[in-house]
């Protein structure tokens, strides 16, 4: 198997410059095996990720153990979508993309911060009672 470097781009994606991908940009490829190709459910994953980032921010600003426990599950669920698209890029396209391996590892830090912030936020709950 070649393994092949690219800068990809979304836009590649969408028009279909590069062959493969433009299944593998929607609904994480999944979402098209249970609605229609065009349905309102197959989202680009870029779109999932604008989300998913939005939902860091807005609630990484509060300091509730409820914000931090939906952070910590919402990295987990982006910890399982980089995984699988990081072997969709790896082991199906055999192709290897800066961009998103890149976005995998600032998933992953994100995934190791909100950790941290939970059991920081945690401890100080415990010690003040």
């Amino acid at each position: 198997m070649l393994l092949t470097l690219s800068f990809t781009t979304h836009t590649d994606s969408l028009t279909g410059d590069q062959p493969g991908l433009k299944r593998w940009g929607r609904g994480f490829g999944l979402v098209q095996f249970f609605f229609a190709k065009d349905s309102v459910l197959n989202q680009p994953n870029s779109l999932l990720g604008i989300i998913f980032y939005t939902l860091q921010l807005a609630l990484g600003q509060s300091v509730s153990s409820r914000a931090a426990f939906l952070l910590v599950l919402a990295s987990w669920v982006s910890m399982a979508g980089s995984l699988y698209l990081a072997g969709v890029l790896a082991f199906i396209l055999g192709d290897f993309c800066v961009v998103c391996v890149s976005t995998y590892v600032v998933n992953f830090l994100l995934l190791f911060t909100n950790l941290k912030r939970r059991t920081g936020l945690e401890a100080v709950k415990t010690k003040t009672g």
